[in-house]
């Protein structure tokens, strides 16, 4: 079937013969299918937005950090659900990490996809993406939020949603840029006193997807990874799924999951059949 979201996903989610609907896409788009499927009962496997924290401790690799977080902040542009969306930094460490992180970022060569220089990122998907991206810039600044790297679109080619990888200090944790979903190049950065302190500051978000932690110390690693309330924590890596293993997000990213084995058995149905023999 070819056609619209609104047009063949309703017939797709309201028929009495499909056996899971399973989406990558928006909270929106997710409760709109839950709503569908609701009609016959239809199970469903979403996978949905993210806001993924990247808590970096003051015993960290900071050059490590530094390259996993822009790797995934600016891979596919930031439209990737899984991406670092905000950054939690040690306070004592939070000034020299954020000039290496500011450098990083103003190294991310932007360009034409098509092009034969390999850049690190490109455009946006539509027009609609870089103006929601600017337009929550635009509000973070309102707010009081600082830019430090970035901050407009890129108008050096003639077609394509270019936006620069931006880099935000000052913000604050109600604000939106922290709170909601950017999906495209942007990293607000904030300070934490204490590792309880951020993952407090990690949890207080509606989504559940991805997260990460940046720390020598196995005992803080361990900690994190037991009180972030995220389906994934990756540890000083950048943020971006095993094939083989399971990807789930909690509370609004999602239900169910995808990959490995326990995302296959998402499409299996259990049925136990008791038979007795009597001779």
């Amino acid at each position: 079937m070819l056609g619209t979201g609104g047009v063949v996903g309703n017939a797709l989610t309201k028929s009495p013969i499909t056996g899971i609907v399973s989406l990558t896409g928006s909270v929106f788009a997710g409760q709109k299918i839950m709503e569908a499927a609701a009609q016959n009962i239809t199970k469903v496997s979403l996978e949905l937005g993210g806001k993924a924290p990247a808590i970096v401790c003051a015993d960290a690799n900071l050059e490590l950090a530094v390259n996993a977080i822009v790797s995934s902040k600016v891979i596919y542009s930031g439209q990737v659900c899984n991406c670092a969306e905000r950054v939690y930094v040690e306070d004592s460490i939070y000034d020299k990490f954020l000039d290496m992180l500011a450098q990083k970022m103003s190294d991310v060569k932007v360009e034409d996809a098509f092009s034969n220089n390999n850049p690190d990122m490109s455009a946006l998907v539509s027009k609609d993406q870089v103006d929601k991206v600017s337009e929550m810039v635009e509000f973070a600044k309102k707010e009081g939020a600082e830019v430090v790297v970035g901050g407009t679109r890129s108008n050096q080619f003639n077609k394509g949603y270019f936006y620069q990888p931006t880099l935000l200090t000052n913000v604050k944790q109600d604000m939106q840029i922290i709170q909601e979903e950017v999906f495209g190049p942007v990293l607000p950065v904030m300070k934490f006193g204490s590792l309880d302190e951020a993952i407090a500051l990690s949890n207080d978000c509606e989504y559940g997807l991805t997260s990460s932690i940046f720390s020598e110390n196995f005992n803080k690693v361990m900690h994190a990874s037991q009180e972030l309330q995220f389906g994934e924590t990756y540890v000083n890596r950048e943020h971006f799924e095993a094939i083989q293993g399971f990807h789930a997000g909690w509370k609004k990213s999602g239900l169910g999951g995808a990959d490995g084995k326990h995302g296959m058995e998402e499409y299996l149905q259990t049925k136990v059949v008791y038979a007795q023999y009597r001779s």
